[in-house]
């Protein structure tokens, strides 16, 4: 095989790996992509075991819109594995709810035919549903071979107790959600603090996690309108999330950033100062799912606008970034590409056109995370303030590669992170920019539910 031939089959085989890799984490943009540039490629094309596309995608629990684009693009919902199993069974042993075996039946896939290979061979879809204790296939395959005329789709009538279709991923959720529920939570873990004390297992500072300082804010913002509106079946995404941990970390993120702009103005900071943010740009580094500028731009719409950037793909995120547009965006990126510095670069001086000014905060960024914040930080002028709430320390092998100065102690039993964010403090103050530092400040935020809960902030 001439090297030519070696090197086609080598990015065939690399392109058919990503194809597989995006379906497993949803991906349909990328999916749609790799399809384009590669018109060779069947929607039933095959790897190791045989399994297409719509077979990985299933064994993953994709139920929404990549299984919409696989059937419509002919996705085979009638192919069968190495190990007879046909997109159907794997549906109905794989995936959480009934919406994907809805969608195959009403492809076409046989929910009534005998299996004759692999596994499950001499059995039905029904006696595998049982065998796999799934109870909402096994009602819904006997309710379509009770009546054959049924129209195969999951009814609104037969959702379960508790949970409900988001309109916008077409997913099974659980409704009402976790924000809704937030006031019986912290009734409950106060109730629990003031019976046991410290309790669990590792015997944490309890009384660190029943605080309510900033969830109290929170709910009563605008008349607890704000917390109805982030309660909605939308933002279910944030269901298995600490909230009220995030909350309480938010919130000491944005008090900081008050501190900020009220040293740029030359407002001397006071303690308790409520919250009044406007006409900002506030970039929310390695931010997860968000919460941060979710909660952000909700609470203060006053031309503010908060970029959350990570490198969650975008599918993944809660839908919040895409029903308020105009005052968060999501940008999934790695920090560490060179591209960034230019998109912020050229991001920053058009908000800074436009009136805002400029502050990044970085929330829990883990090791060199919040050393890469500073660092950009440093290469764009346009922005006036940093806030950081570091996290863990980096790693060895990532200080002898970036070649940092900071040296952990080495007292047995000290804890390093104290010092950790004092260098970082440091850094802030004599960052390398032309532009230099006005003020750095550092402190502890006692109303955060976390022993991390240093904060580094500093404008110029």
């Amino acid at each position: 095989m001439d090297m030519m031939a070696k090197e086609y089959k080598a990015q065939r085989k690399q392109a058919l790996q990503a194809l597989h890799d995006a379906a497993q984490i949803g991906d349909l943009s990328k999916v749609a992509s790799l399809f384009d540039a590669h018109k060779e490629f069947s929607p039933n094309i095959t790897r190791k075991g045989k399994n297409t596309i719509l077979h990985t995608a299933l064994f993953h629990n994709q139920e929404g819109a990549l299984l919409d684009y696989l059937i419509q693009k002919g996705a085979d919902v009638s192919f069968v594995n190495c190990k007879g199993y046909s997109p159907i069974i794997v549906a109905i042993t794989h995936c959480k709810d009934c919406i994907a075996l809805g969608k195959l039946v009403a492809a076409g896939a046989k929910y009534d035919a005998v299996l004759d290979s692999g596994t499950f061979a001499g059995m039905t879809p029904l006696q595998v549903a049982e065998k796999f204790t799934n109870e909402k296939a096994i009602a819904f395959l006997t309710r379509l071979l009770a009546n054959k005329d049924a129209t195969p789709t999951i009814i609104d009538d037969e959702t379960p107790k508790n949970k409900k279709i988001c309109p916008i991923c077409k997913t099974l959720v659980r409704y009402p959600t976790q924000m809704s529920r937030l006031k019986d939570n912290q009734a409950q873990v106060e109730e629990n603090y003031r019976v046991h004390g410290d309790f669990g297992k590792r015997k944490k500072k309890s009384k660190v996690y029943t605080s309510s300082k900033y969830l109290d804010q929170f709910l009563n913002h605008a008349d607890g309108e704000t917390w109805r509106k982030l309660s909605g079946i939308e933002f279910h995404s944030t269901e298995n999330m600490k909230l009220r941990k995030e909350i309480s970390e938010t919130y000491a993120v944005l008090h900081a950033v008050q501190e900020c702009c009220d040293r740029l103005s030359g407002i001397c900071p006071a303690t308790d100062r409520a919250l009044e943010l406007k006409d900002l740009f506030v970039i929310d580094l390695c931010s997860g799912k968000g919460i941060t500028s979710a909660l952000g731009a909700a609470l203060f719409p006053n031309n503010n606008h908060f970029l959350s950037i990570d490198k969650m793909l975008e599918h993944t995120v809660p839908h919040y970034f895409f029903n308020n547009e105009e005052h968060i965006t999501y940008m999934s990126r790695d920090i560490f590409s060179n591209e960034i510095l230019h998109e912020l670069q050229t991001l920053v001086h058009q908000h800074t056109l436009q009136g805002r000014t400029t502050i990044l905060v970085g929330m829990h960024c883990c090791g060199i995370l919040s050393e890469r914040a500073i660092e950009l930080f440093e290469n764009i002028p346009d922005i006036k303030g940093i806030v950081l709430s570091p996290c863990c320390l980096p790693k060895k092998h990532e200080l002898m590669k970036r070649k940092l100065e900071f040296e952990p102690p080495t007292t047995k039993g000290e804890n390093p992170y104290p010092a950790w964010c004092s260098y970082l403090k440091q850094r802030v103050k004599y960052n390398k920019s032309p532009d230099g530092m006005s003020d750095v400040w550092m402190y502890n935020d006692l109303e955060m539910h976390t022993e991390k809960n240093y904060i580094v902030a500093g404008v110029r």
